[in-house]
C-alpha cells in the first residue's frame, strides 16, 4: 500500500511517497517560500516524480509536532484537506517518536530526543529500547534544561537542535552519551516510511488527529485563548 507522509515540524519541508518497503519518491525542502505557499506543488512534484497521482495512495500521514506551531497547522491542514477529498486514512506520527525511531537497535538504552523550543526550553519525551522495539515512557512536554537530570534515565542517548542549550548540563551526567550528529537532528525520510507503515495498521478513513504542541502558543498565553 503506497503511503503519502508529509513532514513540517521542524526546519525543512519532507514528502515521501512510500510503498511499505522503501522511499519509491521524495522531496526535502529547506528555505526559501514559506511551506504554505510550496507545499501543494511540492507533494505534486513528488507524486509526479514516482509516476503516482493521489488515487494511487492507501493513505497520508502526518507529523504532529512537537515543533514548529506555524509548521504542524500548515502539513496538518493540508493533509486533512487531501484526506477529506479523497476519504484516504490519516495517520499521525508524533515528531518525537520519529527522532527515536532510528535508535531502535540500541537494545536497553534510554533515548532521549531534544527539539530546541526557544525561550530556554526544549520539547522532548523519554523512550526505552526493548526486544528492537522503542516505547514512550514520558507524555510529551516542553522541559528547562535544569531539569534534565532528574527527568532522563541511564544509559541513556541524547540528541536532537535541543543540544544547543543543553549539552553543557547533559555533558556532566555520567551515563550520558550526547549525539552530536547533524544527521540527528533532521527527519529522516526512511524513518517516516518505516514508521508510518507501522502505524498504519487498523487505521481507518476518519481517524483523528490533533497537533502535538508541547506547549501553550503565544496566542494562548497572551488571549488565554484555547488552539486546537
Amino acid at each position: 500500500m503506497l503511503i503519502l507522509a508529509i513532514d513540517n515540524s521542524l526546519d525543512a519541508l519532507n514528502i515521501v511517497v512510500y510503498d511499505g518497503a522503501l522511499a519509491k519518491a521524495s522531496e526535502t525542502v529547506t528555505g526559501g517560500p514559506s511551506p504554505s505557499e510550496i507545499i501543494s506543488g511540492i507533494t505534486s512534484e513528488v507524486l509526479a516524480q514516482g509516476g503516482y497521482s493521489i488515487k494511487d495512495m492507501g493513505s497520508v500521514a502526518v507529523t504532529l509536532g512537537p515543533g514548529s506551531f506555524t509548521g504542524v497547522r500548515v502539513s496538518l491542514a493540508f493533509a486533512k484537506g487531501i484526506c477529506a477529498a479523497t476519504g484516504l486514512p490519516l495517520i499521525g506520527i508524533p515528531t518525537l517518536d520519529l527522532l527515536a525511531y532510528p535508535f531502535s537497535d540500541r537494545e536497553g538504552a534510554f533515548i532521549c530526543p531534544l527539539i530546541d523550543a526557544k525561550k530556554g526550553e526544549v520539547f522532548t519525551a523519554l523512550y526505552q529500547v526493548s526486544q528492537g522495539t522503542i516505547h514512550r515512557l514520558t507524555e510529551y512536554g516542553a522541559l528547562k534544561p535544569q531539569a534534565l537530570p532528574g527527568f532522563i534515565r541511564k544509559p541513556c542517548i541524547c540528541f536532537g537542535t535541543g543540544l544547543a542549550v543543553t549539552e553543557t548540563i547533559l555533558s556532566g551526567i555520567e551515563g550520558v552519551t550526547v549525539e552530536k550528529d547533524e544527521n540527528r537532528c533532521r527527519i529522516s525520510i526512511e524513518a517516516m516510511g518505516d514508521l508510518t507503515n507501522i502505524l498504519s495498521a487498523g487505521k481507518t478513513t476518519g481517524s483523528v488527529t490533533h497537533p502535538i504542541y508541547g506547549r501553550k502558543s503565544e496566542a494562548e498565553i497572551k488571549f488565554n485563548i484555547t488552539v486546537t
